[in-house]
């Protein structure tokens, strides 16, 4: 922890941006950043996720999220997602409501077109900063804001496709105070993400997999995966992420309707010498039935 907090001293005291949790398992759950997935993946879905990042670190972040979605029927989907973040001084919980409408197209493929309301709840504790001086110092007040804001977003899905883009926070919202030491910035996050599902034969597949997020006046990240199925049961797979990042994954689904993920991170080119920075990431999805007709159909009345 000590080296960690030399390395948080030699960046400037004001910290002029605040980027979105980062999950390697993103795929279960992606309604946390594109709202079109309410309702998109069946009629009930529940997804939990919970990352450990530098795990032997004290004070780590941590990121716990959880989210709900149901389609309702007549191409209507609902949905909430909460995110809840910890890393030292600061803590943030995102509260949301989705809702998305299908669009049906040919070849039994869809388009989903989604809005996300919600807001963010920020606090931070400068107070816990400590230098050579033993002495509090009182410009470093504590913080605490909540950020209204709006998201949108779409999916593109087929049998064996999917295609989404999206930005979660149309809002670029600042947190400050006027004598306030530590400030901190919500940019505006961009998403372009999708997935194909390759089959061999009748047993196994290859799920390449993609990620992508743009942030104003921050580098992008890039996420490239590729999973081994087996069964439609059990898949083992990685990615390579900007930052020379490297996750192992392995997916195992219980039955129709619950399915276990599990993300282990590492830096493959680590920088910071000395510092553990591993990640473990677990993520529980339950799904329960399939996803509403697109068209509904009425019944003929029957002939006398």
């Amino acid at each position: 922890m000590r080296k960690i907090l030399i390395i948080f001293f030699l960046f400037p005291v004001s910290l002029i941006s605040q980027q979105d949790s980062y999950l390697s398992l993103f795929r279960y759950n992606m309604l946390l950043v594109n709202p079109a997935f309410s309702g998109a993946e069946g009629k009930h879905v529940m997804s939990l996720t919970s990352r450990n990042q530098w795990s032997e670190a004290e004070d780590s972040p941590k990121t716990t999220a959880l989210s709900y979605s149901v389609a309702s029927g007549k191409n209507v989907g609902l949905g909430i997602s909460i995110l809840s973040d910890k890393i030292f001084i600061e803590n943030q919980t995102t509260i949301t409501a989705d809702f998305s409408y299908r669009l049906t197209l040919s070849n039994g493929s869809a388009l989903l077109l989604g809005i996300k309301a919600g807001g963010n709840s920020y606090s931070s504790d400068p107070s816990m900063l400590r230098g050579y001086n033993s002495e509090i110092d009182p410009l470093k007040k504590a913080l605490s804001s909540f950020n209204p804001n709006l998201g949108v977003g779409f999916l593109y899905q087929s049998s064996n496709l999917w295609f989404s883009g999206s930005m979660p926070r149309l809002f670029n919202s600042q947190r400050e105070d006027g004598d306030l030491v530590v400030q901190s910035r919500d940019r505006i996050h961009t998403y372009l993400a999708g997935g194909v599902n390759f089959l061999i034969n009748d047993k196994f597949s290859i799920k390449p997999n993609l990620m992508f997020r743009q942030t104003k006046g921050i580098n992008s990240v890039t996420d490239l995966g590729l999973k081994g199925g087996y069964l439609d049961i059990f898949e083992l797979g990685f990615s390579i992420r900007t930052g020379s990042i490297f996750s192992s994954q392995a997916i195992l689904k219980i039955n129709e309707n619950l399915t276990l993920a599990y993300a282990y991170d590492t830096f493959s080119n680590d920088q910071l010498s000395g510092l553990s920075l591993k990640a473990h990431e677990i993520a529980i999805q339950f799904k329960l039935g399939s996803v509403p007709d697109n068209a509904e159909v009425e019944e003929e009345p029957a002939a006398e």
